[in-house]
């Protein structure tokens, strides 16, 4: 049996860095969740450390296509840009 470090090196270039939020960003963030703006990061087919965001508004439905954003960001980017996703439609639909 090997130790698995190669394998879990490839995992782990897949996993979502942490981040921490301040409290304005994650009042952005539970403002789209109530209001069904659902904003998320997606994973690029075999391009570990890149992702997209993808956005739906409205409540769930089956077989919905996901808006995507054109930019691609890295591990560094990805957390701040999905909060400034959040902060736009947070300002867009407050009332």
């Amino acid at each position: 049996m090997g130790s698995g470090l190669k394998s879990r090196k490839k995992r782990d270039d897949y996993k979502l860095p942490q981040y921490l939020c301040n409290t304005e960003e994650k009042e952005h963030a539970m403002f789209c969740i109530r209001n069904n703006i659902r904003i998320s990061p997606l994973g690029i087919y075999k391009e570990p450390g890149k992702w997209k965001i993808g956005i739906n508004i409205g409540p769930y439905k089956r077989g919905e296509k996901t808006n995507v954003a054109p930019g691609v960001y890295d591990r560094d980017t990805i957390w701040p840009e999905y909060y400034k996703f959040c902060k736009y439609y947070y300002d867009k639909y407050r009332k």
